[in-house]
């Protein structure tokens, strides 16, 4: 079998993220304590009982020192379990997909070894319980779980233990990760000190920071300890003297502990983020680690991460995970690096002159100079934005459609502070978008602008609310002095409000116009979002069923809350996922698909826009129509009319974001060469935006 902790053949210039160990280091103070042991006493044989370390973790977890075993990790103490609990012939139970020790040391004491898989990458409690049921006598439970981070509940903590005293099965809890999660998930040590049979193992290697330094201990029943203690005569002075100064030391400083899980918490959540706008997949975790699923072959993946960026992580195939590789929190910065080399290896190399948006390559595109908006446009349309997305998010706007209303009347259903709701409202005012009456009562109402504004009002909320934070950092963004999604990202959430309300506004009425000439039985819809599309197609129809498919775990979730709402699970399906990685899943029976405002998202990913029609065309094998609608880049050599609202803010966040705006010509090309033909083109509400309907027939 292939070493899992060998040192890498290039030295010491790796990021380690593969072996779970501390990015600090163990408490301060430690290693002076451990050098001078070392210079004063390097000639002598260290305590064979460790007595003082035994006294102090008995102290520390509030039992005797009877209860306490250490040893040269707890990966020695594994198997000295197994070879002081085990008859030949035993039988072992081990989860599938864990620590592989377990199954070896069993093995090495001459038991059989039964494993039970996994359920949602957590501990089978059923099935760890049934297998106990057939005569185990070891059971070994990880908790937290290696290497998915998951964690045991309290119930399910007493529901194995119960089980195991009622079949005579010794429980053992593997806790290496424990301090990752914290006292709320101590319920294994809480019933040792209440007298129940269990073993409960731990580590000075990972939170306390001693890997290279080898210190473990069990607690457990009296007679279990001492059955561990006879076995570990073997091997007398099993934990040398340093480690066990270095772990007494460490025991001396509480705090570091919690500020170690604080750190840790910080980094690990900095990381999820990072892979969830990266769209990939991993599982929570309460522990310094993180897996996480990765496109095509694993052992690839990370053979790629060591020699491309020089980072390590463990492929977990020889742990029965193909496709997954597990991550070490480290530092901020660490996960900073890994995320960026994670995006470099997801996304492949853009052919020059793809894009043809204000981001495209030098000489792909002309744009011409246009009459000046003066200064003082300029800016009061800054400070207008500003006006406008606030009062959308105080719902102004939404009142003023409905009539003209008094100003106590706003005040009251915004509940603003008045005199600030009245600054912006004569802001708005100034900029021509309302008027308020002070003949008596102050009254405020649209004007024939602002009437005109409610319509695109959706686009305030896209910019102001969704790339506020971008367009603030062009400048650093451009020096690289900061980093997309790293120091500077969208708000996603408003970015989709945004746009929600820009269709309602304005894409709603075209696409009805023309779905209502479309048959169609069975809908596919693309980044399907929280699934309003879905819902009002087929809940127009009782016959039609749909299958939205989306990336992002958040979203999926609140579609299949909308759907099981709405009375319409039984015909719509919500599949979390990337429709361009299905490599061998196919959705057949599927009539009509639609993508709206994300095709250029798919182009952008594999470069390769009649590569990615050709893909959808495989995935839906009986689709007779697509209904694409998607915003293109412009054509800025014949612009000579005033610039339209969201063109040049739509293409200049995605050149930031590296993302080519293509033009209309690059998106029907990309049809054609999947054999689409356009059935029907028509404009889509915002500007450069378009509908098409493709009929694959």
């Amino acid at each position: 079998m292939q070493p899992l902790h060998t040192e890498h053949a290039r030295g010491s210039d790796m990021l380690r993220l593969h072996c779970n160990e501390h990015p600090y280091g163990p408490p301060p103070g430690v290693i002076a304590q451990v050098t001078k042991e070392l210079e004063s006493r390097c000639a002598t044989y260290p305590d064979s009982c460790a007595t003082v370390l035994r006294d102090r973790l008995a102290q520390r977890y509030g039992v005797t020192p009877e209860m306490v075993a250490v040893g040269n990790g707890a990966d020695e103490l594994v198997l000295l379990i197994s070879l002081a609990c085990i008859r030949p012939d035993d039988t072992v139970v081990v989860t599938e997909s864990t620590f592989p020790g377990y199954a070896t040391s069993a093995a090495v004491a001459k038991a059989a070894v039964r494993t039970v898989p996994l359920v949602d990458d957590r501990v089978p409690v059923a099935g760890l319980k049934e297998a106990m049921e057939d005569g185990a006598r070891l059971v070994y439970i990880c908790n937290p779980h290696n290497p998915t981070g998951t964690v045991l509940a309290a119930a399910a903590v007493e529901e194995i233990l119960a089980d195991a005293e009622r079949t005579g099965t010794i429980a053992v809890f593997d806790e290496a990760y424990m301090e990752f999660a914290g006292p709320a998930y101590e319920h294994a040590m809480h019933a040792v000190r209440a007298g129940r049979r269990l073993l409960v193992l731990r580590t000075f290697s990972k939170a306390w920071g001693l890997a290279a330094l080898r210190a473990g201990y069990v607690v457990g029943p009296p007679d279990l300890i001492a059955d561990i203690q006879r076995t570990r005569q073997a091997l007398p002075f099993n934990v040398n003297r340093l480690a066990q100064q270095a772990a007494v030391a460490a025991l001396d400083s509480e705090d570091h502990i919690e500020e170690t899980r604080a750190g840790v918490t910080e980094a690990r959540e900095r990381l999820c983020r990072g892979l969830a706008r990266l769209g990939v997949e991993f599982v929570p975790s309460v522990t310094n680690f993180v897996l996480v699923t990765v496109p095509g072959d694993s052992a690839r993946f990370a053979a790629r991460l060591a020699d491309e960026h020089g980072i390590l992580v463990r492929d977990l195939t020889l742990f029965g995970l193909p496709g997954r590789v597990r991550v070490t929190v480290g530092t901020p910065e660490k996960m900073d690096r890994f995320c960026a080399a994670v995006r470099e290896l997801l996304v492949p190399p853009r052919p020059a002159g793809l894009g043809h948006g204000l981001g495209a390559a030098r000489d792909t595109i002309t744009v011409p100079t246009l009459e000046a908006i003066a200064p003082q446009t300029l800016f009061n349309g800054y400070i207008g934005s500003q006006v406008v997305f606030a009062l959308n998010q105080l719902d102004v706007w939404e009142r003023l459609s409905d009539g003209t209303q008094s100003l106590d009347s706003l005040i009251a259903a915004t509940k603003a502070e008045a005199t600030r709701l009245l600054a912006m409202l004569r802001a708005a005012a100034l900029l021509g978008y309302v008027e308020i009456a002070t003949d008596g009562e102050h009254r405020v109402s649209l004007t024939a602008a602002g009437r005109d504004l409610v319509r695109h009002k959706g686009f305030f909320t896209w910019g102001v609310g969704g790339y506020h934070d971008i367009l603030g950092g062009l400048s650093d963004l451009a020096l690289g002095s900061s980093v997309f999604e790293r120091d500077l990202d969208r708000d996603g959430k408003m970015v989709a409000v945004g746009s929600g309300e820009v269709g309602k506004a304005m894409m709603l009425p075209p696409e009805a116009e023309l779905l209502a000439s479309v048959d169609f039985r069975s809908v596919a819809d693309l980044g399907c979002g929280d699934a309003t599309r879905l819902l009002r197609l087929c809940g127009q129809d009782t016959a039609r069923r749909g299958t939205g498919i989306e990336i992002n775990e958040a979203a999926c979730a609140q579609a299949n809350k909308r759907v099981s709402e709405a009375g319409l699970a039984d015909r719509i399906e919500i599949v979390h996922g990337d429709v361009l990685n299905f490599s061998d899943r196919v959705f057949p029976g599927v009539d009509l698909v639609a993508s709206f405002l994300m095709m250029h998202d798919l182009f952008e990913a594999t470069g390769d826009p009649v590569g990615v029609m050709r893909t959808l065309r495989r995935v839906f094998p009986d689709a007779k129509r697509f209904l694409i609608g998607d915003t293109a880049a412009q054509d800025w050599q014949e612009q000579r009319a005033p610039l339209p609202v969201f063109s040049v803010g739509f293409e200049l966040v995605h050149a930031f974001m590296d993302t080519p705006i293509m033009n209309r010509a690059t998106y029907e090309d990309a049809f054609a060469g999947a054999d689409l033909r356009i059935a029907h083109r028509e404009p889509l509400g915002a500007p450069s935006t378009w509908l098409w309907l493709l009929s694959a027939d």
